[in-house]
C-alpha cells in the first residue's frame, strides 16, 4: 500500500467523496500527476490521471471506484499510462493540452514536477492529426463509392465498417484519452455515449447494448460466413451511409471545438441550458408526462368537436416509450379528458422505438409521415432516431388474408342471424366484438399501413375515422343503441350480458351498422 493523499479541490461539489475514492485507487497504484478538467459535451467534469506506468494495468477500468465516481459524484475517470500521454503529445492531439495543464493540475507525484508542452508545436502537430484523419476518410469513403457502383454491397459494408472503426479512434482519442480497439462496435459507441449525448440521436439501440446499425454493418459477417448474400440487411444501406456522415461532423466539429478550447482555454464549467418554448398542448403534456414514462409525443391529427354544447380538441398522438401498455392507454383517455373537464380528448397509440424500427417492413409509410421534427411536442432528452429502410416499403402487408378473415366473421354472424325466432342471442355479443375490432384493425392496416395492438376499440375506432371520415357517418347508428356500444365491444362485458342487452330491435340497428362498416372495407380492400 502507498500513503498517497490527494485532495480534490472545493470547486468540485462532492470533492470529498471524489477524494476518498481517489485514495482508494491511489493507495495502490503509483499516481504521478492528477488533473480535474471538464467536458463541455459531457456536462460532466473530468478526472485525469497520469500513471507513473508505462501501460495500463490489465483491468483498470473495470475498478468499482470509476463506476462511483461516474454515478455519485458526476466525475468521469481518464487514466492514462505513460506511452499514452507521450503518443498524444506525438500525435498532437492537444487532448493533453486541452485538459492537462498548470490550471487543472491538482497533484504531482513526490519528486516530479509538471512541465506544459509547448502551445504552437503542438497546434502544428494537430494540423498534422487532423490532416491524417481526412486523408484516410477519403480514402475509405472513394472506396465505397467503387464498390456500390460495381453492386458489391458486401464489399461496402466491409469497408463502413473500416470508416466506422476509423470515426472511433478519433473520437475515443480526443474524449477518452485513449482508444479500444479490441472492443466491439457496440462497447465502443457505449462507452462514447456519456461524452457524446448525440450518438442517442443517431444510432438507435436495438437493446441495451447494441445498436440497429451496429448490427446491420455486423450482417456482413454472417453473409461471409454462410456465403448467402440473402444474410446481409441490405435495407439499411442508407441509414448507414447517412450515419457514417454524421460520425463523420461529430469529428469534425470536435477537431474544430479542440482547437478553439486550447486557444481560448477555461476550466470555469459552462453550464447548456436550453430556453423552451411552451407548447400549447402544455395542459396535455403535463398530464401525460406525469403519469407516464414517455420519451417524445408526436402530434400526428387534430380536430374540434361539439357534444352537449361544449367544444372538444381531439389529439391523435402517436407516444414513444417503452413502458406504456394497451391498458394505459385507455386510462390516459380517461385522465386527459376528466382533468381537463372535457377541453381536450386524446387518442393514442404507443410503441417503443425499437419496435417501430423492427417494424418498418410493413409499416415504414405510416411512421415515416408522423415521426418529423414538426409534428413532435415533447421530448424528454435527445430526439429518438429511427433509421428509414430503402428499397419497397410496407413489403410485409398483407390485406387480403386479413379481409378474408373479417369475412369468415362476418359469415358467421350473417348465419346466425338467418335463424328465425332464437331461443337466445346468447353468444352474440362475442362474435359481434370480433367482428369490429378485426373490421377496425383491417380498415386502419389497409388505409393507413399501420397494423395496431391490441389496444381498446374507442382507440381504433377513432383512428378508423382519422383514415376515413365517412365513418363518422356511422355515428348515428351507434346513438340510437340504448347502451354505451364500445363499451358493449369489450369481451369481458359482454360475455354474460348480451342476452339481456340484445334483443331484435337492437340487432336490426347493429345489423345495419356491421353492413354499413362491411361495405366501406370491401371498398377499401377492393382498391
Amino acid at each position: 500500500m502507498m500513503n498517497t493523499q490527494i485532495l480534490i479541490p472545493e470547486r468540485h461539489p462532492q470533492s470529498e467523496k471524489l477524494s476518498e475514492l481517489l485514495a482508494s485507487f491511489a493507495g495502490r497504484t503509483a499516481v504521478q500527476y492528477v488533473f480535474l478538467s471538464y467536458s463541455q459535451t459531457a456536462q460532466k467534469q473530468l478526472l485525469i490521471i497520469h500513471l507513473s506506468s508505462s501501460h495500463l494495468p490489465d483491468g483498470v477500468y473495470r475498478g468499482k471506484w470509476i463506476r462511483k465516481a461516474l454515478h455519485q459524484c458526476k466525475t468521469h475517470v481518464i487514466l492514462l499510462a505513460g506511452l499514452d500521454v507521450r503518443k498524444h503529445l506525438r500525435l498532437g492531439s492537444l487532448f493533453t493540452l486541452r485538459h492537462c495543464h498548470a490550471s487543472t493540475l491538482i497533484h504531482t507525484a513526490e519528486g516530479h514536477e509538471f512541465s506544459a508542452p509547448e502551445p504552437g508545436r503542438q497546434l502544428k502537430k494537430f494540423r498534422q492529426f487532423r490532416e491524417a484523419y481526412y486523408h484516410t476518410h477519403d480514402l475509405l469513403s472513394t472506396e465505397i463509392s467503387k464498390a456500390e457502383n460495381s453492386h458489391s454491397l458486401a464489399m461496402a459494408y466491409h469497408l463502413y465498417t473500416s470508416l466506422f472503426q476509423h470515426h472511433l479512434f478519433y473520437l475515443e482519442f480526443l474524449h477518452l484519452g485513449t482508444y479500444f480497439y479490441q472492443d466491439s462496435l457496440d462497447q465502443r459507441f457505449l462507452r462514447l455515449e456519456p461524452f457524446l449525448p448525440q450518438i442517442r440521436s443517431l444510432m438507435l439501440k436495438k437493446t441495451g447494448t447494441t445498436y440497429f446499425i451496429t448490427d446491420a454493418l455486423l450482417s456482413v459477417a454472417k453473409a461471409d460466413r454462410q456465403q448467402d448474400l440473402m444474410c446481409l440487411k441490405d435495407e439499411f444501406k442508407e441509414a448507414i451511409a447517412e450515419t457514417e456522415r454524421q460520425l463523420y461532423d461529430i469529428v469534425t466539429t470536435t477537431f474544430r471545438e479542440m482547437k478553439k478550447a486550447v486557444r481560448h482555454r477555461s476550466i470555469t464549467p459552462q453550464i447548456l441550458t436550453k430556453n423552451k418554448a411552451v407548447s400549447p398542448y402544455e395542459p396535455v403534456i403535463s398530464i401525460l408526462t406525469r403519469h407516464f414514462c414517455i420519451e417524445e409525443i408526436f402530434l400526428f391529427h387534430q380536430e374540434e368537436v361539439y357534444a352537449a354544447g361544449q367544444k372538444t380538441q381531439v389529439l391523435y398522438l402517436l407516444l414513444l416509450s417503452k413502458k406504456i401498455s394497451n391498458q394505459d392507454l385507455f386510462e390516459m383517455m380517461q385522465i386527459v379528458a376528466r382533468k381537463t373537464g372535457g377541453t381536450y380528448a386524446v387518442v393514442p397509440i404507443a410503441h417503443s422505438a425499437a419496435w417501430i424500427q423492427d417494424s418498418l417492413w410493413e409499416c415504414q409509410s405510416f411512421f415515416r409521415t408522423i415521426m418529423v421534427p414538426e409534428k413532435a411536442i415533447y421530448t424528454a432528452e435527445i430526439p429518438s432516431v429511427i433509421h428509414w429502410h430503402t428499397g419497397e416499403q410496407d413489403a410485409g402487408l398483407d390485406i387480403d388474408l386479413d379481409y378474408h378473415h373479417f369475412c369468415g366473421l362476418h359469415e358467421k354472424y350473417r348465419l346466425v342471424r338467418s335463424v328465425e325466432k332464437p331461443d337466445s342471442h346468447q353468444g352474440s355479443g362475442l362474435i359481434l366484438s370480433g367482428i369490429f375490432y378485426r373490421a377496425c384493425s383491417v380498415f386502419i392496416y389497409a388505409t393507413l399501413h399501420y397494423r395496431p395492438n391490441r389496444i381498446n376499440i374507442r382507440i381504433l375506432w377513432k383512428l378508423c375515422e382519422y383514415a376515413e371520415p365517412k365513418i363518422k357517418t356511422l355515428g348515428y347508428l351507434i346513438e340510437k343503441l340504448p347502451f354505451d356500444f364500445f363499451s358493449f365491444l369489450n369481451p369481458s362485458e359482454n360475455l354474460h350480458r348480451d342476452t339481456c342487452l340484445l334483443n331484435e330491435d337492437i340487432l336490426k340497428i347493429i345489423d345495419e351498422l356491421v353492413q354499413a362498416f362491411a361495405e366501406l372495407l370491401e371498398e377499401r380492400c377492393k382498391k
